[in-house]
């Protein structure tokens, strides 16, 4: 679990929770940066920053702008809002230094799912940083969208921005709701006890549930996905990429992993059978797949040995 958690302040103001994991010099491997998707939250990930320090990985991790316990952008506080994807990018460039200041060493391994992992590719390919390699859980390179032609859906929801509708709710949005707590048919994980307590982190504090998106969010993602999606933003990472896919998934979408993979100079793709969107918090069985990909990659990477945790 994260040692107790602090805030650091935005450019435009804002707090921004963090927390870390280190280790004793003796044991240590590097540093892994983890970065967390859209609604979620440092709690979720005590299970996966434990995993890491086992394998002498010094972890550290903040809860994004307008969810988790640092500041929302929105009246509503149920409202996931941000109004540039911009701004995710100050915040991780402020959140890097900090804890380099703090003592956090190399290797850097930038580790992130979901949003995160779109956050962090334009990271790597817009900002100047020290990360070695990044490894990537379900990467928003593009999301799952309705039947709706994508020029038209993001014509409407830019002109609802332009109107002042940013922070409303964008079309089959809404808060946190009952069927949120159903374990069946939900797209996130097969896993009953992992699903249960991502409850129970819910129950003990209400203040970290965040419900759907509004149109300034929407707006702002399909504007980086825009970006994240030319071939020439692949073409140009310079960074050693390993992408874990989830064969159940139904958030995000597949097809544009492969083709990014496929663009990127350095990329390898890792398909997790059966799994769905979080990766991190499936099955034993289907962390077991991730677990193995990332050892391989980062031993190779670090020039070491897998290690055995």
């Amino acid at each position: 679990m994260f040692n107790p958690c602090e805030f650091f302040e935005t450019f435009d103001g804002l707090r921004i929770r963090w927390g870390s994991l280190a280790l004793p010099s003796s044991a240590f491997r590097g540093s892994v940066i983890l970065l967390n998707g859209r609604t979620e939250y440092l709690e979720k990930y005590a299970e996966t920053a434990d995993d890491l320090h086992r394998r002498g990985w010094a972890v550290y991790s903040m809860d994004w702008r307008g969810q988790g316990l640092s500041s929302r952008l929105s009246a509503n506080r149920l409202k996931g809002h941000v109004g540039r994807f911009r701004d995710y990018l100050e915040d991780l460039a402020r959140f890097v230094d900090l804890v380099r200041r703090r003592g956090a060493a190399p290797p850097f391994i930038l580790m992130a799912h979901s949003m995160g992992g779109h956050i962090a590719l334009r990271f790597l390919r817009e900002r100047r940083h020290p990360f070695t390699c990044a490894v990537l859980t379900s990467p928003m390179i593009d999301i799952q969208l309705p039947a709706v032609p994508r020029g038209l859906l993001h014509g409407i929801i830019r002109a609802a921005v332009r109107l002042g509708g940013g922070h409303v709710f964008a079309p089959g949005a809404r808060g946190y709701a009952h069927r949120d707590r159903i374990f069946e048919d939900n797209p996130l994980t097969s896993d009953p006890v992992r699903f249960a307590r991502r409850l129970s982190d819910l129950t003990a504090n209400p203040r970290l549930a965040l419900g759907g998106v509004t149109c300034g969010w929407l707006n702002a993602a399909l504007d980086s996905i825009e970006r994240v999606g030319a071939p020439a933003f692949a073409r140009g990472l310079k960074v050693p990429v390993l992408i874990v896919r989830a064969t159940a998934e139904r958030i995000v979408s597949r097809t544009a992993q492969v083709r990014f993979c496929r663009q990127a100079p350095d990329c390898r793709l890792v398909d997790v059978p059966g799994a769905r969107h979080e990766l991190l918090i499936e099955t034993d069985a289907h962390r077991q797949v991730f677990w193995q990909a990332f050892d391989e990659f980062t031993a190779l990477r670090a020039g070491e040995a897998p290690a055995v945790p």
